[in-house]
């Protein structure tokens, strides 16, 4: 415990800037401890600021609870909930102490906690508030911008978790390169210097150079173009598909006169009837709130006057509706069924008006949607898509290829464990003996050199080549990246229906990703009140069975009374009677004072007899110890001359 206000204290004083001691801190007040609580919770910005002495208890009991709530700090298994927020918000020391040893343990851990809390906290919105379109749409977003926050902090940590020795293996591997063409550039130079031309090569050679990335540029323009005159033509099938009904054959004239009448009929009702409605609604609801805002706050007498105007107001109400009942006239009766459907087929109307105009924005959505997703896959995988048997082909080929990658794969992880053992048996032959690894050395030497030399002799044989040769050789060097162009391009094409599936599977992966951390989120929330539930009626359950067990055994008792009563009462009204319970135990007890009292006389008689019996003992051992002497004075040899005299009842022995 010594050490636990050691850590305490030490932290305390490096995270808060405090000067505790152990005395100091010991000494501190509930109200002291509360306050120093809350500051380190505002230091790890789990909350705001917050005075224990100023501000009311309920407003500090509600916002530490919520700051520990944020941090995600659990009480002790031990301690039920209840009582450990009794003791947390009653100031008690020891509580308090496991707290602060367990925020001041996990730093870094709540620091990152609070952070994401301070991001991820959704707003508590009333259920009637929340109905509202507006503020529905409002909570989407905020939601969607909670899941592209998760995204960027993963990645964030995934970045500052990257291990910095690969960045500076990188840095040196291309350190040493550089130094390696920088050599190579040297050689090169050395090997033109008689070359009288050298400017003229390089000149033909820049222009070849800009020839060809023209070319690549033209390239690229013409398939822009293709993807263009693709994508328009695209949307020209869909602008006639839209105007012939979603169709694949054209309709006549009159089909589609009569589909664009009837669009200019709903567009109509829609701007005349059921806009202005909506607008009208929603100016009046707009209204009401205004003169909700700019009253003062209601008291609950003013709420109870509210109800009673209500009240009188429904009660006029339903007056009037029987008044009206009661003067209807027959006409109004025959002409009601006609009102009510009118009133069904207006609420239809407009219940289809809301439905086509939902649709109408959904269909935007999606078309947006889409759009967004045909530029992404152009941009990622171009314009080919592959169907039919072409996708078939195209799978197959795959399957091989992935049948040659895993065989190829298992012969690299082959080569790399040969690889191994070499360098460990090179390794134990160097320890052993150094020469070799000086061989070793050597050797690589001179590999480096004959390489150098391989390539300054190439370069002597191409300066000594004409410029035809050389020509002829970048023309050739074209031919050749051309043809492997060719080559590659099969593979480009096979390739982009592959990143399109893995794009979709990756957005799948997302959403499900999504759906999960929010199930999750949503199963450990909820699950926690649950476990206190069971406990409790775990705890409920077992007082219960004890309460079961202890009534049981009462009533087994008074059962068995109840049978000795009844035993008793049936004995009682018997002529023969037997003896009754109470003259049995009183019997059993009158032959046990007898017994004591035969023992008791039995005691006094031994006691009486005691002295003659320890004297009749002592002889019997007085006895004894002298025939002892008499057998061991016959077997030892006889010292001294004597005589014995023997008779029938006695035994004397004389010396001379």
């Amino acid at each position: 415990m010594t050490e636990q206000m050691k850590y305490i204290v030490k932290e305390l004083n490096t995270s808060l800037g405090r000067n505790y001691d152990l005395i100091k801190f010991d000494a501190l007040n509930e109200k002291q401890l509360l306050q120093l609580l809350v500051d380190l919770l505002v230091n790890f910005n789990a909350g705001e600021k917050l005075d224990v002495n100023e501000d009311e208890s309920e407003t500090v009991s509600l916002r530490l609870l919520e700051m520990l709530g944020s941090v995600k700090y659990r009480p002790p298994a031990g301690v039920e909930p209840t009582r450990f927020r009794a003791q947390l918000l009653a100031g008690d020391a020891r509580t308090i102490h496991h707290v602060l040893h367990w925020l001041l343990t996990n730093k870094e851990q709540v620091k990152n906690t609070a952070y994401l809390a301070k991001y991820l906290k959704l707003p508590d919105i009333p259920p009637e508030v929340a109905r509202n379109n507006t503020i529905q749409d409002l909570l989407d977003l905020y939601q969607n911008l909670i899941d592209e926050f998760k995204d960027v902090h993963k990645r964030t940590r995934l970045l500052q978790k990257e291990n910095a020795s690969e960045i500076i293996n990188d840095i040196k591997e291309m350190a040493v390169e550089r130094d390696i063409v920088i050599k190579r550039l040297e050689n090169v130079q050395v090997n033109l210097v008689d070359i009288s031309d050298k400017e003229e090569l390089l000149n033909i050679s820049r222009a070849l150079r800009v020839q060809q990335e023209k070319a690549k540029e033209l390239e690229n323009q013409y398939d822009a173009q293709q993807s263009q005159l693709k994508m328009a033509s695209d949307q020209l099938k869909r602008y006639l598909n839209v105007i012939h009904g979603q169709s694949a054959t054209p309709k006549t004239v009159n089909d589609v006169m009569k589909r664009l009448q009837e669009e200019i009929q709903l567009n109509s009702y829609l701007v005349k009837e059921k806009l202005p409605q909506e607008t009208g609604h929603l100016q009046r609801e707009l209204n009401i709130m205004q003169s909700i805002a700019a009253e003062q706050h209601p008291t609950r007498s003013d709420l109870v006057t509210v109800q009673d105007k209500i009240a009188v107001v429904n009660s006029e109400m339903e007056q009037l509706v029987q008044r009206k009942l009661a003067t209807a006239g027959p006409q109004e009766d025959k002409l009601a069924p006609f009102r009510q459907q009118a009133t069904v087929i207006r609420r239809n109307k407009e219940a289809s008006a809301t439905r086509v105009h939902e649709l109408a924005a959904t269909l935007k959505d999606h078309e947006a949607t889409l759009a967004d997703l045909q530029s992404q896959v152009k941009q990622l995988l171009g314009d080919t898509v592959l169907r039919g048997e072409e996708l078939k082909k195209y799978v197959n080929s795959l399957r091989t290829k992935s049948t040659v990658y895993k065989r190829q794969r298992a012969n690299l992880s082959t080569f790399k464990v040969e690889a191994g053992i070499l360098a460990r048996t090179i390794h134990i032959i160097s320890a052993a003996d150094p020469t070799v690894e000086m061989a070793l050395v050597n050797h690589k030497k001179l590999k480096i050199e004959d390489e150098e030399n391989t390539e300054k002799d190439k370069a002597a044989d191409l300066a000594k080549k004409s410029l035809h040769d050389l020509s002829q050789l970048v023309a050739q060097t074209a031919q050749r990246l051309s043809q492997v162009r060719q080559e590659i391009q099969p593979l480009a094409d096979s390739i982009k229906p592959v990143k399109e599936e893995f794009q979709a599977i990756q957005q799948q992966y997302e959403q499900k990703k999504r759906v999960y951390e929010a199930t999750s989120i949503n199963i450990t929330s909820q699950m926690e009140p649950l476990k206190n539930q069971v406990k409790e009626l775990n705890d409920r359950l077992n007082s219960k069975e004890d309460e079961w067990k202890n009534l049981r055994q009462k009533i087994t008792k008074a059962e068995s009374l109840q049978e000795v009563v009844m035993f008793e009462m049936k004995n009682s009204m018997q002529s023969p009677r037997k003896p009754s319970k109470m003259e049995a135990l009183k019997q059993k007890v009158f032959d046990m004072e007898q017994i004591v009292k035969r023992l008791e006389e039995e005691q006094q008689a031994i006691s009486s007899r005691q002295g003659a019996v320890e004297e009749q003992t002592r002889l019997w051992e007085n006895t004894l110890q002298l025939l002892r002497c008499k057998m061991r004075a016959r077997t030892e040899p006889a010292a001294r001359q004597g005589r014995m005299h023997i008779t029938q009842h006695s035994q004397m022995l004389t010396l001379t």
